[in-house]
């Protein structure tokens, strides 16, 4: 490698550090933050935060959910969505209600979701302003006489963090491990060519499909196993990343879902729900308006019409959600409609030669 060359990948490798701490509080429920210390530790990207047990340390117990078995409850709302996704907020959704529990048992092995809904949308049809497709994920502009699906996230871009790709020539992303065979569709790049930078990631898995009654009102129960928490086709769910596609722009990012299955290893278990819960990260569920039957390349991801959703134990004051494209943690009012989530503004400078 040239001189010229490994001195653009070492600014690259700066700038990455600094998109990457940007990533790791995307999703921050929190209206406050110490931006010093967030940086701190979601630079530490190769040693993520040791496991919580869970016990206060001020009072001696157990907070906001039980080991091995209980019972915890998120209110959702509507309005908020990921940079690019259109956040469904119909009128019946904002005067409307929804809430989730979850009932836990690991001697019994189950987990049981109870989901009862007001002012939900049936069979609606939605259609963006623009295309949030990208190299990695094909979005689609539009959802006909749409049902719904509900993610389980239980990672929250703490302390799970996959390998990014990167070409060490052109400073491109190339994807994640789950693209390059034998576990993704793609060529794994030749030795050498590429280098790789752990990042803050969410594991997400999805409900079956279902519907509420014409009228708005649903509920629904779905079961899952304690110890192996399944995606309605089986699978341990997906991986979502926020993160500069181009490592010469660092402060530009964008969106990647994984689209092949992930192997049996990534299996969470509702232990990895309660960790994150007791780390600080939180949880989070989110519904999605889907097509029926979902094409091939939503098998294993959302689709990215995002209705009810919220976070655990870091809830969000009645009126507001989180606003995805500040990237800080802030949080501002609630929207009074649907609306598409315009994308994070250009790049300010390119590390790489390009100036301001």
């Amino acid at each position: 490698m040239s001189a010229k060359s490994l001195f653009r990948l070492r600014r690259a490798w700066v700038g990455l550090g600094t998109a990457f701490a940007l990533s790791a509080c995307m999703q921050s429920g929190s209206p406050e933050m110490d931006v010093t210390s967030g940086r701190e530790n979601a630079l530490n990207l190769a040693s993520p935060p040791p496991l919580s047990t869970g016990r206060s340390t001020i009072e001696g117990r157990r907070v906001y959910a039980m080991p091995d078995e209980g019972e915890i409850t998120l209110d959702l709302a509507a309005g908020a969505a990921g940079v690019g996704e259109f956040a469904v907020a119909e009128p019946s959704m904002l005067n409307g209600e929804a809430k989730i529990t979850f009932k836990y048992s690991k001697k019994r092995n189950v987990v049981e979701m109870t989901a009862k809904i007001k002012g939900l949308p049936y069979r609606p049809t939605f259609r963006k302003d623009f295309d949030d497709s990208t190299a990695f994920n094909q979005q689609f502009m539009e959802v006909r006489d749409a049902k719904w699906q509900f993610w389980l996230v239980g990672t929250m871009f703490g302390r799970q963090h996959e390998q990014g790709y990167y070409s060490a020539t052109t400073l491109q992303f190339l994807g994640t491990r789950y693209d390059f065979a034998p576990l993704g569709p793609k060529p794994a790049p030749a030795p050498g060519s590429y280098f790789t930078v752990p990042l803050p990631a969410v594991q997400m898995l999805c409900s079956p499909i279902f519907e509420g009654k014409p009228n708005g009102e649903a509920e629904v129960k779905f079961r899952f196993r304690y110890d192996r928490m399944e995606d309605a086709v089986g699978t341990p769910g997906a991986i979502y990343l926020l993160t500069a596609f181009d490592a010469c722009k660092p402060d530009h990012v964008d969106a990647y879902w994984t689209n092949s299955r992930l192997p049996d290893e990534k299996f969470m278990t509702w232990d990895t729900f309660l960790q994150s819960i007791w780390n600080g990260e939180g949880i989070s569920v989110v519904m999605s308006a889907e097509p029926d039957p979902k094409p091939p390349e939503l098998a294993f991801r959302d689709n990215t019409f995002i209705g009810f959703n919220g976070f655990y134990p870091n809830a969000m004051p009645k009126g507001f959600v989180a606003d995805a494209r500040s990237g800080t943690g802030r949080i501002r009012p609630a929207p009074t409609g649907s609306y598409q989530v315009p994308f994070f503004p250009p790049s300010r400078r390119n590390l790489c030669g390009g100036g301001l």
